[in-house]
């Protein structure tokens, strides 16, 4: 059994798998330890006491996805279309998104111990490439393994709500820029981390309780294109990928050190317009546009379906109003922009209004 820690926001999971090139990518993937650069990432050694522990069930053949691949528990009663529970255990057939997976989730005293079943089966058309096809599904199950959990932890214990959202460092608290995907939220946020008294700490995905702002470090993709627009970004690694794969545009930048969390200092919404620049928005405008743009974002729309099944099995009173008010209540704390970003004019341009207005 192969096994790696992971330290995130405060929160200490295990994952195990018995599918060794499995844990080497999620090592690389979080960013372990790497002293012979002093690169550091989340990844580390098995945790004592951890809060979470995962273990991934890898396996290869046919899909069926009407078999239970966990031990049989005649306590098991059906809650609902390939949903099964006890007051302890969730054992999910069929989550839907994504082909292959199914989850077991028990209660263990302090502790939730998530079981993430996977039936590894490549399709006709990538039997020519199955390193290439792995390695995606890897990517893909990292949100099951290690982020879905740590983000239902955080919100069940700690009151934080994930958003669609890069978070910035700086002085005065976080600078965060939000909205939907294609609208060059990434090249904003990297173009940014580079000014001097901004430190990046998540280009993708945050988590807010509306006083306080943590940042989700994940691995950077950044096309060829982004790469000419922002030119020498300091502390951009590469991932390592074994040799024979297609070229991967994916780096890491170091996890910014959150020793507390991050008070909200300024929320902008981009978005492509001929007319740049930033426009106030007024609390209650931004907190319906985020919101909205959250529900319209995939990353936070598959966690929520991921999170529904738990919430609707292990409620707890008043979390679902509370991922909306951490919402309203940032948008009160921090200051709130539309931002128009003017593709014309380059990157320099929107970073340039961006500092501007909180100036």
């Amino acid at each position: 059994m192969a096994s790696l820690g992971v330290l995130m926001n405060g929160v200490r999971l295990n994952l195990h798998s018995e599918h060794a090139p499995l844990i080497d990518y999620a090592r690389e993937h979080l960013g372990g330890p790497v002293p012979a650069d002093g690169g550091c990432g989340l990844a580390t050694e098995p945790l004592a006491e951890p809060d979470l522990e995962v273990r991934c069930l890898w396996s290869e053949g046919e899909r069926d996805d009407t078999r239970n691949p966990f031990p049989a528990d005649p306590t098991l009663e059906r809650i609902g279309k390939r949903i099964l529970g006890n007051p302890d255990t969730l054992v999910w057939l069929d989550p839907q998104r994504m082909l292959g997976l199914q989850l077991r989730v028990r209660r263990d005293g302090g502790r939730w111990l998530f079981d993430v079943a996977y039936r590894y089966h490549p399709g006709e058309k990538h039997r020519h490439e199955l390193s290439e096809y792995e390695y995606k599904k890897f990517f893909s199950l990292m949100s099951y393994l290690v982020y879905y959990p740590v983000f239902w932890h955080l919100e069940r214990t700690r009151g934080y709500a994930l958003v669609h959202a890069a978070s910035l460092g700086t002085g005065m608290g976080a600078v965060m820029v939000g909205g939907l995907g294609g609208v060059g939220k990434t090249t904003l946020s990297m173009a940014l981390g580079q000014q001097s008294g901004f430190t990046l700490g998540a280009e993708n995905l945050s988590l807010t309780d509306g006083v306080s702002v943590l940042p989700c470090h994940e691995p950077i993709r950044l096309d060829p294109n982004s790469i000419r627009l922002l030119g020498e970004v300091r502390g951009l690694t590469p991932m390592r990928f074994p040799s024979g794969l297609k070229e991967k545009h994916m780096f890491h930048v170091r996890p910014a050190a959150v020793d507390t969390p991050w008070a909200p200092r300024a929320l902008y919404l981009p978005h492509f317009s001929a007319r740049r620049g930033a426009t106030r928005l007024s609390p209650g405008e931004a907190a319906e546009r985020f919101l909205a743009m959250n529900r319209l974002t995939l990353e936070v729309d598959d966690y929520t379906w991921f999170a529904s099944a738990l919430d609707m099995h292990w409620p707890s009173p008043g979390l679902t109003a509370r991922r909306t008010s951490a919402v309203e209540t940032l948008t009160r704390r921090a200051a709130c922009f539309l931002l128009g970003v003017d593709p014309a004019a380059g990157v320099a341009a929107a970073v340039a209004d961006v500092l501007g207005s909180l100036d």
